[in-house]
């Protein structure tokens, strides 16, 4: 019986630090790119060890099973909605890429169920560290921004600007570590800015 203890309390351990790395990964302050599906493969984990922790510590066989199943069910319905969640997002292709000073502005095409949809993205690092940071979202039917590009020397003056059409720009700072962007632009309508 001791041994059963023994092995929830280790679960639960477990648990608790898969449920933090899970609530640094959904923060995510240095905007890297796998964060989003990190984060759903880190929350499963953890209902995975929360319901093996709590399975083994009902005395009686039927409610053991009956912790579970609630466990089992909880974990399908998460893996539901983060297929669903992921594959929302639709597929992204990357237009066109301005570098400057190890960054990278790109202008990406991606869908919102059946529209095509326009953002652009700032981006560094390449592989695991990879960081990606939303600048400009255009709206469904949109059209692509006219130009992007650096405002003066990236690494000292860490601003962007998106021209979407005549007289219609935006212009960003980031962050030179977290690549925090501010502000980040969501145009209201398709006729303006």
């Amino acid at each position: 019986m001791f041994e059963v203890r023994r092995r929830s309390v280790v679960c639960a351990v477990c648990a608790l630090v898969t449920a933090l790395l899970a609530a640094f990964t959904a923060v995510n302050p240095f905007h890297l790119a796998w964060g989003g599906p990190a984060t759903a493969v880190l929350v499963g984990v953890t209902i995975a060890l929360i319901t093996v922790a709590a399975a083994v510590v009902p005395r009686r066989r039927a409610n053991r099973i009956f912790t579970a199943l609630i466990g089992v069910v909880l974990l399908a319905a998460w893996c539901a909605v983060s297929i669903v969640g992921l594959r929302f997002s639709g597929p992204q292709r990357d237009l066109t890429v301005v570098e400057g000073g190890g960054y990278r502005l790109v202008v990406v095409e991606g869908h919102a169920f059946v529209d095509v949809v326009y953002s652009v993205h700032l981006r560094r690092g390449s592989g695991p560290l990879t960081q990606d940071s939303l600048v400009w979202q255009g709206l469904a039917e949109g059209a692509p921004p006219a130009q992007v590009r650096f405002a003066g020397d990236p690494a000292t003056d860490r601003a962007v600007e998106v021209v979407a059409g005549p007289g219609c720009g935006y212009r960003s700072t980031f962050d030179s570590l977290t690549l925090g962007v501010d502000p980040v632009h969501r145009p209201l309508r398709l006729d303006g800015c």
